[in-house]
């Protein structure tokens, strides 16, 4: 199984299909199809989990041992027949079809965004044992047949708009290649001649000497003249791999190119582009530049690594120290992203030093930078101290520097005058409303916790909406893990709780892809709250887990506190109540140690208020109170207000129905049907035990309407059990249908909805066409009645005004 997973992410990664350059190692057999990475035993493992790989163990799988060795020098000293190419070829397409079928996860697609595209790199060489097959069918062919092919390996595995013009440079045309494909090595398509394989490519390119590639190379520099993004990258190659001296108006326009419009440029095509524009930039400042930006939106596009060697090779050429101060402090950030925040914390002041000096604008920045990691880790006290002195060098500038303020609003909103934080981030809303994705901390990521941490729950969704949107338009992969993890937090408390699972574990897996190690128990974290809610105990348990084992690893112990907080509602919802006290006391520990009260990111004071009470722990419950008050008292914070109402009521039997009316009242601001059903539940419970059973009936009934349509089924079978006390007949509603998806089921609907096509709802979910085609299959089959996506669009936005009641 490991063998067959680590050829089923090689698929995924573009290093077995996509530029062909996997495959083309197939020559050596299935150890050569594992990019000669894995051990012989993974192979036979691989072989015998893909039955269409008996081909490789029957024809050499083994290439590697003595006798595989020995039968490749034999195969290269006879003629290959002429059926060799095709057979092969058969045989590679079986491998290919075999390995496809069994690649799953998002690792490959993901990261197939941040590598180099098909047309714009060179094939990797190919096995001796295709090398010389292909080569021995080359080799017959006339010699203009050649120089044609020649020319179709250099412009990439399609035929582009150069080709024919290329072909006439060299006084070819595309009758040249019919030879070639009489020989069975290119077909014939709509738009002119492809290889039939991407085997064939690499054999034609690696087999022409150095000296005809780099003419080839120039010819097709040459008829891509004055193109654009993206065939200015591959002329840009092309114009390189020819052995073009460095050229600053080529620089100037790839790097032009570059900088244009998210909307219009992913950021893996620009990263690339920036990294051709210092290509042919002299060594030197303008070169380190070059290379920072090439850094900048490799990390937007998600590619970490990437752009931590692009930092490396920036640092070799800076000559200002602004830029080394630049380029130490994006390195600081990736190393956060990979999880290791304490140490880049520590490196990012030492920084702040060094830029006060020459730059106080970036030493700003930088503070502002140090304050998030603070907040990541859960640190709120040290947060405020950081986030105070970056705003103080920041005034000291008289530049706006929206990072900073944007750090300063959250501290206060979490933990300050909550009043001066949302008056700040009114002011913010301009510049919040397009940032840029390419900075080194996301941006609308922070806007979105600023407004759940006012409890602005709409704005929230429609900041972060947004920004995911525009992330997966221009592929900033390293954005969207972010802003889904937040996005999946709001969606919990405005009640949609499909949708919150289906960006939970989108989040989950695209951190997992990219290294972005600091989402990942962000994202598990998320999904154990709302699972628990949803009562699905084993999922919740597994998720919250590996929330806290992740956290562990990360250095995010507030993730950690989350994820107990999750198991906490959990055993709530069940009745529970000592284990949900036990839970929700751990997530007090914290809370108090850093600096931190409650609220709708870090949540647990309402619950633990409610366990106590049912465990007759009133002076507890008092306590809890104070905080929970104490909160609501920072600004207009209706949610926390509301649940603080409602402990109250709890508290005070006597004056029950002047608390829970306030409770309702204020929860009917914000869309939180969860938090509304559980004041009904509480105030009704109290009705019944006070003997008002027909008054409790119809708060029951209203409250087990909404955890029904919640799919609370473990709220809702308290409340059912509470209503038959009253006298009540248990009713329950229909589920929601959109329950039924899986999340990944969920994601695909939801971008389906937006009125995408199958190719751009795999486009900006990093999947398959074939993979939504069958997401999508299963969504028509699961929903009674839905077969078009008029319908779909239609039962989504229904769910959508649902779910707000």
């Amino acid at each position: 199984m490991d063998a067959q997973r680590h050829v089923g992410g090689l698929v995924e990664r573009r290093e077995v299909v996509g530029s062909g350059t996997g495959l083309a190692r197939a020559g050596r057999g299935a150890r050569e199809v594992l990019g000669g990475r894995a051990p012989v035993e993974q192979v036979e493992q691989a072989a015998q989990a893909c039955p269409e790989l008996a081909v490789w163990r029957s024809s050499g799988a083994r290439a590697t041992t003595t006798e595989g060795s020995t039968r490749a020098r034999e195969c290269r000293h006879r003629a290959a027949p002429a059926a060799a190419p095709v057979a092969a070829l058969r045989d590679a397409d079986a491998v290919l079809r075999a390995i496809v079928r069994r690649g799953t996860g998002y690792g490959g697609s993901v990261a197939a965004r941040g590598s180099p595209s098909p047309d714009s790199a060179a094939p990797l060489p190919i096995g001796e044992l295709l090398a010389h097959t292909f080569g021995s069918a080359v080799a017959r062919l006339p010699q203009e047949a050649q120089d044609a092919m020649l020319l179709l390996a250099v412009l990439g595995t399609r035929p582009l708009a150069g080709t024919e013009a290329a072909l006439r440079a060299h006084g070819l045309s595309y009758e040249s290649l019919e030879a070639a494909e009489a020989a069975g090595l290119v077909v014939e398509e709509q738009d002119g001649y492809a290889f039939r394989h991407p085997l064939v490519r690499s054999a034609v390119y690696h087999g022409a000497t150095p000296v005809r590639r780099r003419r080839a190379h120039h010819a097709i520099a040459r008829s891509l003249q004055g193109a654009t993004a993206p065939a200015l990258e591959q002329y840009a190659w092309h114009l390189a791999a020819s052995g073009a001296e460095p050229d600053e108006h080529v620089a100037s326009l790839l790097e032009n190119a570059a900088s244009g419009a998210p909307d219009t440029l992913a950021y893996p095509l620009a990263s690339r582009l920036y990294e051709r524009a210092a290509r042919f930039t002299p060594a030197g400042q303008r070169k380190a530049e070059r290379l920072l930006c090439a850094a900048r939106a490799s990390q937007a596009a998600g590619s970490l690594d990437e752009a931590a060697a692009i930092l490396d090779r920036s640092l070799e050429h800076a000559e200002q120290l602004g830029t080394r101060l630049d380029i130490r402090q994006l390195r600081c950030y990736l190393d956060v992203q990979r999880g290791q925040p304490t140490r880049s914390r520590e490196l990012l002041r030492d920084a702040v030093d060094e830029a006060e000096k020459v730059d106080p604008a970036l030493a700003a920045v930088m503070l502002g930078g140090i304050a998030l990691t603070e907040l990541a880790v859960g640190d709120l006290t040290a947060a405020r101290g950081t986030s105070a002195a970056a705003m103080e060098l920041a005034d000291s500038t008289r530049q706006t520097l929206l990072p900073v303020r944007l750090l300063r609003t959250l501290v206060l909103l979490l933990g300050g005058d909550a009043d001066a934080g949302r008056s700040l981030l009114r002011e913010l809303a301009g510049p919040l409303a397009s940032p840029d994705p390419a900075f080194p901390y996301p941006l609308s990521g922070v806007g979105g916790l600023c407004h759940l941490a006012a409890e602005e729950l709409d704005e929230a969704h429609g900041l972060l909406d947004r920004a995911a949107y525009t992330a997966r338009a221009s592929s900033a992969v390293g954005l969207l893990s972010h802003l889904l993890c937040t996005l999946a937090v709001v969606e919990f408390w405005r009640g949609r709780w499909s949708p919150s699972l289906a960006h939970a574990d989108e989040a989950v897996r695209l951190a997992e892809a990219t290294g972005r190690l600091i989402e990942v128990p962000r994202g598990l974290a998320a999904l154990a709250r709302t699972e628990a809610a949803l009562n699905r105990e084993a999922d919740c348990r597994r998720h919250a887990a590996q929330a806290m084992e992740w956290a562990a690893s990360t250095e995010l112990p507030m993730d950690a506190a989350r994820a107990r907080g999750a198991l906490g509602l959990l055993e709530l919802g069940l009745g529970r109540f000592e284990e949900a006290v036990h839970r929700l006391e751990e997530v007090r520990a914290f809370s108090r140690t850093h600096g931190r009260g409650d609220g709708l990111y870090l949540t647990w004071a309402a619950d633990l208020a409610d366990a106590y009470v049912h465990l007759h722990m009133t002076a507890e419950a008092r306590e809890v109170l104070d905080v929970l008050e104490y909160e609501a008292g920072r600004g207009h914070r209706p949610v926390t207000a509301g649940a603080a109402a409602r402990c109250r009521g709890l508290l005070e039997p006597d004056a029950a129905e002047r608390h829970m009316r306030r409770s309702l009242a204020l929860l009917a601001e914000r869309p939180v049907p969860f938090e509304r059903g559980r004041t009904e539940f509480a105030w009704g419970e109290q009705l019944r035990r006070q003997g008002r059973r027909s008054e409790a009936r119809r708060l029951l009934e209203r409250a087990l309407a909404t955890f029904e349509r919640l799919g609370a089924s473990g709220w809702a079978a308290r409340v059912a059990a509470e209503l038959h006390a009253a006298g009540g007949t248990e009713v329950r509603p229909e589920r929601a249908p959109l329950e039924r998806l899986t999340p990944q089921e969920m994601q695909v609907a939801l971008v389906v909805g937006r009125g995408l096509t199958n190719h751009e709802v795999a486009e900006r979910l990093f999947l398959s066409v074939k993979t939504v085609e069958f997401h999508l299959s299963n969504v028509y089959r699961k929903l009674d009645g839905v077969h078009r996506r008029a319908q779909l669009v239609r039962l989504l936005a229904q769910a959508s005004e649902v779910s707000a009641v």
